[in-house]
Parts: C-alpha cells; structure tokens; sequence
C-alpha cells in the first residue's frame, strides 16, 4: 500500500518495520520532489531565472518558442540557450527532448552503462538516441548535477554504449574487442572528442578486419540525422598502413621489438569499450609489459621530452589562448603525469590510471608529486577542462582555442561562471602560470633521467653492495630492507631513488654509516614529507644530502633536526654564497621577537636558528662550496649576530659592548671552539658596575645554556683581567688603568685577535684603540721575546703527553700553536712600524708580514700550508666523529675514514703528508720563534 509522509510521522516505528528505513528515505525524496514539482508549476518565477541567465536574450527567445512554464525546464532552457546553439536548435525542432526532466531522482543520478536501443532502423535510431543521452549530459552539466569528472565518465560511457550498438549492427565475425584509447581510454571524454580506439581479435584476422570496419563506417557514416562520431585508429601499431586489427601476441610483439617511447605513453589511456572481454583481458596482458617495461632505455625520457617541445611548439603562435598544446596547457598536466606513471609505474601498479584525475591523486598518494602541486594541476584541469567543455558544447565542434574577439570571450567567461571577461582572463592566466611552473619543475626533473635504468632495491643484495665498497654489507643490506618497511606506503617512490642514493653514498668517507644515518633521517612523518619529495626531486639533492650523511656525523644530526633544510639543496647556486653579516644579525634578531616575551622561548628559538645556520655552514664546507678560509669566518659571523640578537633582548642600561677573543677574535672559529669574549662599559658608578655585570651574566647564561636544541656555544670569560678572580664586565677606565698598571705580557698576545662583537659599537672602538696601544709598544725587549717562548715551552709541556707530540695538529710540532706564536711574536715585535700587519686573522697577518719583507715568501708559503692542513683536520675529525679533538685517532678504521675525509686514497698518504708538512713548519718555527735555540 502506498504510503505518505503523514503516516511516518503518526506511525513511525510500524512505517519503518514494514518498509526499512532505505524505503522510508526513498518515499521522503520522491515526495520531497513532487511538492517541489507542485509548487515549482503552481508559481513558476520565469522573469527572475531570464534575468539570471547568462545570456537573458537567448533564454527568453528559447523558453518562448517552447512554450514551456515548468521552472526546472524554464531554468534547463536559459542556461541551454546560450550554452550551445547545436542543442538549443535540437529542443526547438523536438521539445520532447527536455522530457529527460521529468524524473528528478533519476535525473540526478549518474549513469554508469548505457543501453542503446534496437531499432528497426538502427543507424538513424542510433544518432537520435545518443543526441537525447547528449543533451541529458550536458543538461546535468550545465545545471550543476554533474561535476566535470561525471560528464567526462558519462560522456565516454555513452561512447562506449555506440561502440557496442554498433558491434551488434555490424556482420558477425571473429571474437572482437574495441579499446578505447586517449581520453576515451581514460573515461574523461569531451562533447566533441574524436573517438580513439584500436581494435584486437582472436581468429581470423581478415574476417575481423572487415567487422572493425563497419563498426567504423557505422559511427562515421553521415545521414540526415547527422553522425554518431569521429573515429581515429591511428594508434594501432604502425598507424595508418597497420592493419586495423591485430590478435594479443601481434601487440605483444610489437611493443617487445618496435615500440616507440610515445606510443607507450599513449597505450597508459586504455580500457575496454565494447566487445568481447576476454579478447580485451589478452590484449591488456600482451601490452602490459611493454608499457611498463623494466627498462625504459636510455633514450624514452628525452625523447618524450623532446616531442612534448615540439608539440607546444606547433601551437606556440596561440600562446595562452591555446587551452590544449599551449604553456600551462591541457598537454602540460596530461605529459607530467604520464611521463611520471611511465618512470614510477614499472614498479608500483597503484600509479597506472588511465584517468588523469585519478593518476594525480594516485601519484601524490605514493609522493611522486607534492601534494601541493597534484592540487595546483587538480584545480588548473578542472578549469582548462571546463572552458574547452563549454566551447566545444556551442556548436558541438571540435575546439581547443580561446576565441581573439573580446564579445566571444566574454561568453566563454559567462559560460565558465565568471561574471566579467576581466576575471576570467585574471583567473586563467594564474592557471596556466601554476601548470607552467609545476610541469616545468616535474617534466624536466633530472632524476627522471637517472632513473630509467635504475633496478630496484630488492636487487641490493650483499654482493653488490659489497662491490661498491660498503665494509658490512651484509648490515647494509638489513639497514635497507628496514627503510623500505619503515617508509610503509611512500616506499613505492623510493625503489629507484633509494638505488641512486646508495650508489652516491659509496663515493664517501663512510657510506656504511652514512646510510644508517639515512634511515635515521628518515624516521618520522615529519622528516619523511620534507626530504624525501627533495629526493625525488633532485639528483644534485641525492648526492649532496649523500655526502653529507656519509661525512659528517654532526651535519647529519643537523639535517635530523631541521630537514626542511634539505630543500635548499635542490637548487645550483642556493648555497654558492653565504648570507651578509647584517642579514644574518637582522633574522636573529627577528628569530627573537617573533617568539614573544618569554625569555626561555626567545632564546630556545635562537639556538634552532643557530643549528639551522651551522648545517648551512657545514653543507657548504661539505659540499666544497666555501674554503678553508671562509668556514671559520661563516662560523664567527653567525656568532656575532646571536650574541647581538642576545645582547639586543637583555637590553642593557649604559653602553655595553662585547669583545671577542681568541679563535673568535680573529674570526677563526672551528665548529667546537667556545667563544672567548671580555665586557666593556662606559660608566662610573657603582650602579652601572652592578647593572653591566648582570648583563653579563644573563648574556653568559643565554649564550652557553643548555636546551633541548643543545647549547649554542661554551662561552668563556676567562681572558678577562685577573681571570676567574676579576670582575665579569669592566668600565673603559678600569680596563686602562688595569693594563697600563698591572696588564701582563700574556694578555696582551691575547689582545692581538681582539674583535668588537655586539653592544655599543662606541664603547668597543673606543677599547680596541686602547688595547692597540698598549699592545704595540715601540720597544719589544728581548726578554719579553724570551717570555713569550718560555710561556709556549710550558703550554707543551703541560698539555701534551710524552710521545704524542707528532700526532697533536695543534700542540704538537709543526702544529697551529707553533703556527700562531711565530705570527704573534712577529706582531708584538714589528707592529708598532707597521699597521698593516696587526690583523687580528692569521693568514692575512702572514701575507702582511711577507709583504714588509718580514717573513720570507717561502716561509710564509710553509706556514700558510700547515695552517691549511690543521685547520681541515680539525673541521673533518669533528665532522667524522662528533668530538672537538686535535689528535689522531687511534682506531685504525676511524683513522682510514678521516683520510679519505680529508682526501687522501691511503691512511699512509695522509701520515705522509702529514709529516712533511709540520716538519716544515716546525723548521720555521724553530728558526723564526726560537731563534735556532728550540
């Protein structure tokens, strides 16, 4: 018995026992529809959807020569009428065709199959049926009942609905099967589309040749009542002089032995359209593995990217207004997919949709493309899509162009659903600028090169790695089967790139340890999302990211902690220069405001920017990108702009200034040196004392704190006067009257790599001019001479122990100390005549000493090596091992990898090297410090 929304309401819980509640939902729609009906009929609001429409002169013309009142059929009308002219002529000449309205909930719903009807007079019967299915498509389209992947999947179902009408007018014969191809194959068909399909039989070839034709001459052939479709089977193997139909091993051997690179992308777009399916299913299996071949070859790559140039270039005279072959095209998204299923796809069947919308999200749910970029190419398709749509659905003909006269293109704009021709264009343009970008960037990817004749990871078996030098191969081997598992869905994008990875971890110091720290890395979400699109991405990425992971055991801790740094690798020239001092000192200081008035959250952040910058640091010192000279200098600068950000938050109450010492005096830090620093003021009140000596310590304890992003750096005070003992911050009169009345000769050689930091740049220049003077002092006596190497003598002996003397690079003979005091004694000796040569920076102190004919060239040339030499042992033996020393390793395996750290092909060249090079300097020493008496 029927039943009504009335008695629902009076017997619920009868209604829904009787009926379900699927059916108690079906009778509250279909009511819901026919009160709608009722009172759409009752008081149809014609003027007011005329008004709306687009094009209000076209929909007035159209609903008046219908004659209809119905609001759903007058709202259908007045958006048809300016849509397409082919459809609108069709409803005048048959009104009846507008009755596909009359069933709201089925009207509503997508069409997955077709059913072509059996008419006597097939063919004709055929073309009026697919017209009504047509123009019910476009009217679900226009109306918005249908988004553009439902029209392009109702569009192609349709087709293939002809397709078998068609087999069925047509003789009998072999076992045949219709592969649709192209945007067919991939179920997002256009209004105008040609149809591309190839034909596959089982039997007689002839016999099947002559079936496919009249299948073809049946949808082509043209009668009073028009043509069904355009048909193009160009794409059999061998084209045009093919022939038109081919059994499953005819394809297979094909693509085995003559396929082009083209024709495989082609063959991704392919499904079955009508016909027999187990013939379809031979067919899929014979091409199967020659699309997604093991091998691409060499050539498939640039050879895709060679016709994709041509075609944009066939089209170029269009520039934007070419919606398919143009810049930021159609071509652009279609070819950056296909290209990256045919790469990627061999190893990982969940990329091979012939839909395009479909492969992006499959492609960036397997990370081969950036979410980011599969939403930008989603979005611009959807809109390229829906202009050629509109513009093909106007006269039904076959388009792709945006039309030059500005009244046409405001039409395209209204039928887009832009209100003006002004933002359509704006909105266009940004489009294709995105596509343009994107494709660019992916197309163009240089591991997509790489990766065509790379195998996969299961093929990393012991023996190969053991060939490409990893000491424990078979640890090697467990350590990439853990990535792989720990990777879960986003190992797909890794079977390749993990290869070329592996094969670049090899050529460094230690690839064993380098590719554990490559599992580290990529342990976490976080970490995964940030380097691994970089990996994808990057050959130059792979193999900096490669060398730094088998070289440094710091940077690769870096990297752990901020791997959004990864992506600056990705790009020649990102790293080439270092940051200006004032930027860098200007971020540290935004670093910390940017983190509110928290003390502990200013100065946590301020260590990330620290970490952040020293991984830059090391990368380029990794990566070769800076010299020997310029390390240290990046690394005493990006410590200048944190004690200045540090300074600039405590805020200090009279003019403050910090002075650097030391290795960071004379901008020579390593990446373990503490920072040896002294406070000046200007003041004179007991006040100001208390107040300059609490900046102080609050700047001791931000700096050296420790966090859970580690301590920035060991900052020490000690140089000050009178040591441990003396006051922490001392005013400019103090620091005189101490040095003129009580200043010992030790401090002032500390003096001389003395640097104004951070605070009052006042204060500090007023200080380094009374520090030069009291450190260059017209009369160097030769007991201060003999002062000066009895306090060296001592620093020997009582740091270094008995028989490490050679091994120490910087106590040891030959080593920096031998270095530095020869430099400084030739500095406290000369200074005073010349200006020049009181730089605070060793090597520039050495060429200044040169140039005064005070050093010999030659001399000059043994010291500047040796200070070379120790300076990158030290950075490499901190890299390596994590640890601030100055001896050689005693384990011998360590020992191998700091020499092929540092260079060398043997332990023994290193040694070698090594013991020529502080021999020599130690003879300079011994003659120009000791004065022939060591």
């Amino acid at each position: 018995m029927p039943i009504c929304p009335e008695q629902i309401r009076k017997s619920p819980a009868r209604i829904m026992g009787e009926y379900g509640p699927t059916g108690v939902l079906r009778v509250l729609i279909a009511w819901d529809h026919m009160e709608a009906e009722h009172q759409v009929h009752s008081n149809p609001n014609i003027e007011q959807i005329i008004a709306a429409s687009p094009w209000p002169a076209e929909a007035s013309a159209l609903i008046n020569d219908l004659g209809i009142t119905s609001e759903r059929k007058v709202r259908a009308a007045a958006l048809l009428a300016g849509a397409s002219r082919s459809l609108s002529s069709a409803v005048r000449r048959e009104p009846s065709l507008l009755n596909v309205l009359e069933s709201p909930a089925e009207f509503a719903t997508e069409k997955a199959i077709f059913t072509a009807p059996s008419d006597v007079d097939a063919i004709d019967g055929l073309r009026c049926w697919k017209r009504r299915q047509l123009l019910r498509i476009a009217l679900r389209d226009l109306l918005g009942e249908a988004d553009l992947a439902t029209v392009g999947r109702e569009l192609s179902a349709l087709a293939n609905s002809c397709f078998a009408r068609a087999l069925e007018i047509a003789d009998e014969g072999p076992p045949l099967a219709i592969i649709g191809m192209g945007k067919l194959g991939g179920s997002e068909l256009n209004y105008a589309s040609d149809v591309d399909i190839v034909f596959v039989h089982d039997g007689s070839t002839t016999d099947a040749v002559r079936r496919a034709r009249k299948v073809v001459q049946v949808l082509t052939s043209l009668t009073s009542e028009g043509m069904v479709y355009r048909v193009d089977t160009d794409l059999r193997p061998d084209g045009q002089t093919g022939s038109l139909s081919l059994p499953p091993e005819a394809y297979q051997h094909y693509f085995e032995k003559r396929a082009h690179a083209w024709e495989r992308q082609a063959y991704i777009k392919t499904s079955l359209c009508a016909g027999d399916p187990n013939v379809a299913k031979a067919f899929f299996d014979a091409v199967g593995p020659g699309v997604w071949e093991e091998n691409l070859g060499a050539a498939t790559v640039p050879s895709l990217q060679a016709m994709k140039q041509r075609v944009e270039e066939s089209a170029k005279h269009k520039g934007y207004r070419e919606l398919k072959k143009g810049p930021g095209g159609l071509r652009d998204i279609e070819f950056t997919v296909q290209l990256l299923q045919l790469v990627h796809g061999r190893t990982d069947q969940s990329i091979r949709s012939p839909n395009t919308l479909t492969a992006l999200r499959q492609l960036s749910w397997g990370n081969y493309i950036d979410q980011a970029d599969a939403v930008h190419f989603t979005t611009a398709y959807i809109h390229l899509r829906t202009v050629e749509h509109r513009l093909q659905l106007r006269d039904e003909r076959q388009t792709h162009e945006l039309p030059t006269n500005p009244e046409n293109l405001y039409w395209v704009a209204r039928a887009a659903g832009f209100a003006t021709r002004e933002d359509f264009e704006a909105s266009h343009r940004r489009h294709q600028a995105s596509v343009r970008e994107i494709h660019e960037r992916i197309f163009y990817r240089q591991t997509l090169n790489r990766m065509h004749d790379t195998g996969l990871v299961s093929e990393l078996r012991t023996e190969h790695l053991a060939q490409l030098g990893f000491d424990d191969p078979e640890r090697a081997a467990a350590t990439i089967e853990r990535l792989v598992e720990n990777l879960g869905r986003r190992a797909n994008v890794m079977q390749q790139v993990l290869v070329i990875m592996v094969e670049a971890l090899a050529t460094t110091p230690d690839p064993d340890l380098g590719l554990v720290r490559l599992a580290w890395l990529l342990d976490g979400s976080y970490r995964v999302g940030a380097i691994l699109p970089v990996l994808r991405d990057s050959p130059i990425a792979i193999s900096d990211i490669a060398r730094i992971l088998g070289s440094s055991r710091v940077a690769a801790g870096l990297l752990r902690n901020h791997p959004e740094f990864a992506r600056s690798l990705m790009y020649i020239g990102a790293l080439a220069t270092p940051p200006e001092p004032q930027a860098l000192a200007t971020e540290a200081s935004q670093t910390m405001n940017a983190s509110g008035h928290d003390q502990t959250v200013q100065m946590a952040e301020l260590r990330r920017f620290v970490r952040r910058e020293q991984l830059r640091v090391a990368a380029r010192d990794i990566l070769g990108l800076a010299s020997i000279v310029e390390v240290p200098e990046e690394l005493s600068l990006l410590a200048d702009a944190a004690v200045a950000a540090a300074l600039q938050a405590l805020a200090p109450q009279m003019p403050f200034a910090v002075i650097g010492l030391g290795r960071y005096g004379g901008l020579d830090l390593s990446y373990a040196s503490d920072l040896d620093v002294i406070f000046v003021y200007d003041g004179d009140t007991a006040a100001e004392a208390q107040a300059a000596a609490r900046t102080a310590r609050g700047l001791l304890q931000q700096i050296g704190a420790q966090t859970a992003e580690g301590r920035a750096w060991e900052i020490d005070a000690r140089l000050r006067p009178e040591g441990e003992n003396g006051q922490l911050a001392r005013s400019l009169e103090g620091y005189q009257r101490y040095y003129n009345e009580r200043g010992q000769l030790w401090e002032r050689q500390a003096l001389l790599k003395r640097r104004f930091v951070a605070g009052d740049s006042g204060v500090g220049e007023r200080f380094l001019e009374l520090a030069d003077n009291w450190c260059y002092q017209d009369n160097f006596s030769e007991v201060e001479v003999d002062e000066v190497r009895a306090m060296k003598r001592r620093i020997e002996s009582e740091r270094l122990g008995t028989g490490s003397r050679a091994l120490d690079v910087k106590l040891g003979a030959g080593g920096l100390s031998d270095i530095e005091f020869t430099v400084q004694l030739m500095q406290l000796q000369h200074g005073h005549r010349y200006r020049s040569i009181q730089n605070n920076r060793t090597l520039p102190a050495l060429a200044e000493l040169a140039e005064h004919n005070l050093l010999d060239i030659a001399d000059r040339a043994t010291l500047e090596v040796g200070y070379r030499f120790c300076q990158r042992f030290r950075n490499a033996r901190y890299h390596l091992s994590g640890l601030a020393s100055d001896v050689f390793p005693e384990e011998d395996h360590e020992a191998h990898l700091l020499a092929r750290r540092l260079g060398y092909s043997s332990l023994e060249d290193m040694l070698a090297d090594y013991s020529d090079i502080t021999t020599a300097v130690r003879e300079v020493t011994r003659r120009l410090f000791y004065g022939n008496l060591a």
